[in-house]
């Protein structure tokens, strides 16, 4: 098993030194390849030694840990953030954190930290090597549940409730796509429930004219069309219709998009407004605050 190469951007001498004792002693699967004790030296770290896992100080003394990670190209690692000031930890799953290590660290709350590097890392390298694969097993998939990379839609526009057309939950799958696509990219499906039950495509076909998987693309394509343009729709999807238990469901690939995306969605008042959605874990979220759309979108473009 290789070593998980982690890099400590921390200025506090007593904190630095405490966090490298616990990871020595008892993480025998981290090497620490490098410190930083500012922002400026943190980016050349990252550039240079090229890290899987960083723990990040918020506070620097040239400036705030948040900064490290602006205009870096790539981000091939995760971040642990770690403050003594818990008002942050908002802001900081804004930059992707997978967690928020509070001050003074212990074994305790480290070890909580080292399992969710695990946890991201397992499944991000499970949802690639299937995703990839030409004999992907889709029910292997589907098994592992929702998460950062995969959701699941019953319908396009089926009510099952109502047992009826509901064109809001149109609205819904485009905040799904354009979550997937602000983030890490991810895989939607339509026809699977949130356990994980296969629904098929049937009632979803039933609202079209014709009642047939031609339609049903046709329509979301021109919708995705419509909404984040046919760039966006030729670049950053790509659409299936797999059998899965022998019934049809839609399979979409979403990449990490190359620019933020907007979604226009009906308010209660009937008013068209746009709104930002990300993926978080297992759900997409709206960011609401502007600065907190702005400060997301310098971290992730």
């Amino acid at each position: 098993m290789s070593k998980i190469k982690t890099l400590l951007i921390e200025d506090e001498k007593i904190c630095l030194i405490t966090l490298q004792s616990l990871l020595s002693k008892h993480f025998d699967e981290i090497e620490v390849i490098g410190t930083a004790g500012t922002v400026e030296e943190g980016k050349e770290k990252i550039k240079t030694l090229h890290p899987d896992l960083i723990f990040l100080d918020i506070s620097l003394p040239d400036g705030e840990g948040f900064e490290v990670l602006n205009g870096l190209e790539r981000k091939s690692f995760e971040v642990i953030f770690t403050t003594a000031h818990e008002q942050y930890a908002l802001k900081a799953f804004d930059f992707f954190a997978i967690h928020y290590l509070v001050k003074p660290v212990t074994l305790e709350r480290l070890s909580t930290a080292i399992e969710r590097y695990h946890e991201v890392r397992k499944s991000e390298e499970l949802n690639e090597r299937m995703l990839q694969s030409d004999a992907v097993d889709l029910s292997e998939l589907i098994a592992q549940g929702e998460n950062n990379r995969l959701e699941f839609k019953s319908s396009f526009r089926w009510d099952y409730r109502e047992n009826k057309v509901n064109k809001k939950l149109e609205e819904v799958i485009m905040k799904s796509i354009a979550a997937f696509s602000n983030a890490k990219g991810g895989v939607l499906f339509i026809g699977v429930d949130d356990s994980g039950c296969t629904l098929g495509l049937e009632k979803d076909y039933s609202t079209f004219k014709q009642a047939n998987k031609d339609h049903f693309e046709l329509h979301l394509r021109n919708l995705v069309n419509s909404e984040y343009g046919v760039s966006f729709t030729t670049n950053n999807l790509n659409v299936s219709f797999p059998l899965i238990k022998s019934k049809e469901v839609c399979m979409i690939e979403i990449r990490q998009g190359q620019e933020p995306v907007y979604t226009t969605i009906t308010d209660k008042s009937g008013s068209q407004v746009e709104r930002f959605y990300v993926r978080s874990g297992n759900t997409s979220q709206e960011l609401i605050k502007p600065s907190r759309i702005m400060t997301y979108i310098k971290a992730r473009f």
